[in-house]
């Protein structure tokens, strides 16, 4: 089994051996009416606009062969806000809050269970860059996202005009986010039209 690394501090520099860490995805946050005398239930669960979701868990279990790196390990995580990356799993990221859930000794060994109360998504490391320039003549492009909805921060040299979603926002030089550009999962088509340069840059995320 690989180790993780809790912001800074990897397992294995504790001497630790990861025996697992199991995920437990995000729960929904389902939304039913009951209808008195009627069948079934009306499900408002998307009502907001969208499925949400609830946090999801890690549950880790370390092994030590001494006391010391162990009680370093528990003082470094217990109670903090971490970001988290698996071994098995590099190119993502997990954040949340870890404890120590149990401290155990059996004969020679030494044993420390956390859990992890993270985000419902796991989020690249690298986030997604896409420039398009346009220069008078009106320029069609994609967006492209995972899962999770992104506010992509958007930075401009130049006038253009950007629609997305049949509404039309004029932009000059300067650094944008606007929560009407929210990119959802799949294709998101976008017209540009003026003379200049347009950056996005958004983080994708996707359920645990």
């Amino acid at each position: 089994m690989q180790g993780a690394f809790f912001n800074d501090k990897y397992s294995n520099d504790y001497g630790a051996i990861m025996n697992y860490a199991r995920i437990t995805p995000a729960a929904v946050k389902e939304n039913y009416v009951d209808i008195a005398g009627g069948d079934s239930d009306i499900d408002l669960t998307e009502a907001v606009g969208g499925v949400v979701f609830e946090d999801g868990k890690i549950d880790f279990k370390f092994t030590f062969f001494h006391r010391q790196p162990k009680e370093q390990m528990k003082n470094d995580l217990h109670g903090r806000k971490v970001k988290i990356v698996l071994e098995r799993d590099p190119d993502f990221y997990y954040e949340g809050r870890i404890k120590c859930t149990q401290d155990n000794q059996d004969k020679s060994l030494y044993e420390l269970c956390f859990v992890a109360k993270v985000k419902p998504y796991k989020y690249e490391k690298r986030e997604t860059v896409q420039i398009e320039k346009v220069n008078g003549r009106q320029k069609e492009f994609i967006l492209s996202n995972s899962r999770m909805p992104v506010m992509p921060r958007i930075t401009v040299t130049g006038k253009v005009s950007l629609t997305y979603e049949g509404t039309r926002y004029n932009m000059q030089t300067g650094v944008y986010q606007v929560p009407e550009i929210t990119l959802y999962e799949g294709h998101n088509h976008m017209k540009l039209t003026g003379e200049g340069t347009i950056k996005f840059e958004y983080r994708k995320g996707q359920l645990i």
